[in-house]
């Protein structure tokens, strides 16, 4: 981890494991597409979405177990939407099969 606020970021935790879980944790929402919490000017520029999870947890707008989406809700959620973009594609694909 080369984020500069690692101390601060480990003193959020009980150890760096769970550090390392959580900001992995939010990295994977961030890819599914969770809005991020940063405002742009300070989100990462480069697709590292480990160090803008990292970020995130070091501006305190996020803590560790409290306010993190709740990962059953984000999965449905995520899972809705993935199969609505599906449904979209299908349709379409009808579509253009019709003209």
């Amino acid at each position: 981890m080369a984020e500069k606020d690692i101390d601060k970021l480990l003193a959020m935790t009980d150890s760096k494991y769970r550090l390392s879980v959580v900001t992995a944790k939010r990295a994977l929402q961030l890819r599914a597409g969770a809005p991020s919490v940063l405002p742009v000017e300070q989100r990462v520029r480069t697709r590292n979405l480990v160090t803008q999870a990292m970020r995130e947890l070091a501006t305190g707008q996020l803590t560790v177990g409290t306010d993190l989406m709740d990962e059953s809700r984000f999965h449905q959620d995520y899972v809705r939407q993935r199969q609505a973009q599906l449904q979209a594609q299908l349709n379409a694909e009808r579509e253009r099969e019709r003209e």
